[in-house]
């Protein structure tokens, strides 16, 4: 047989080493669940597993797990789309965390999501800084507390907590500084007081209402948590909305919509929101 421009040479054997060589790696990935799909899916499931709130009642009280929920803002939809509202403070594994990590770990973004069905994610025990192993009494306006993440998945993980980080220096508009860290310190501390500037002095240490519209603050920073409205991120879990703490108030010296929020911690205030 004679050899000419016209016929295709090719490494053939070292073709077919490679396709076996990829299939095995495949299969071995696939028993060890490394695939990407499969890491998907275990994220998916750690952390969209819903998480039933615990009736407490009328008031908000130390150790049940609360929602912090942005009640009067739109939620990104389609055009032509019914209008809804509502966004639940949340938890975020990026694309690029995925290949590493399948649950919450320190420092994972905080969002806010238009998911407000209790979940792992979006769900937080609320503690009380004098100490956080308080349960059933009531928290009031003005007192500090801590928003804690609970790792499910790894129960003997070390606790998470919601922390805002203060900018040293002036940082770019779309800096999400709210993260999860292992690290407690005053950073992690927030308080609340009424959405009315007249009923501010007033209510500082009333009981705090569950579904109750409030201004949350962090103490560190005196500056209120803010929801990010020209900041929409595509996450694994949809469209999402940056979250930091920051002062939106107008001419009459009211928080504006981006300030409020609303604590939701018992079942029968999420049916009436």
């Amino acid at each position: 047989m004679s050899y000419n421009n016209s016929v295709l040479i090719g490494n053939w054997s070292e073709e077919r080493l490679k396709n076996e060589y990829e299939f095995k790696l495949f299969l071995r990935k696939r028993e060890r669940r490394e695939l990407l799909l499969q890491r998907s899916r275990t994220l998916f499931s750690n952390l969209l597993k819903e998480r039933p709130l615990a009736i407490s009642g009328t008031f908000v009280l130390y150790g049940f797990n609360v929602q912090l929920v942005a009640s009067d803002m739109p939620v990104k939809t389609l055009a032509g789309g019914k209008p809804q509202y509502g966004l639940a403070l949340s938890n975020l594994v990026t694309d690029r965390q995925v290949d590493y990590m399948q649950n919450i770990n320190d420092g994972c973004l905080m969002t806010l999501s238009p998911i407000t069905t209790p979940c792992c994610r979006n769900t937080f025990v609320i503690q009380s800084t004098v100490d956080p192993s308080i349960q059933g009494q009531k928290m009031n306006y003005g007192d500090e507390f801590l928003l804690k993440a609970e790792n499910y998945g790894e129960p003997d993980a070390p606790p998470l907590y919601v922390r805002y980080t203060p900018e040293a220096v002036p940082g770019p508009a779309d800096r999400l500084p709210i993260r999860l860290s292992a690290n407690l310190d005053s950073n992690c501390r927030w308080t609340t007081t009424p959405l009315l500037p007249g009923d501010r002095l007033e209510g500082l240490g009333n009981p705090v209402k569950t579904g109750a519209k409030l201004i949350v603050k962090n103490c560190v920073a005196d500056k209120s948590l803010c929801v990010m409205n020209q900041n929409w991120m595509q996450t694994f879990f949809g469209p999402e909305c940056g979250v930091t703490c920051r002062n939106y108030i107008d001419i009459h010296k009211r928080h504006t919509a981006e300030n409020i929020f609303t604590l939701v911690s018992d079942i029968e205030t999420k049916s009436k929101d």
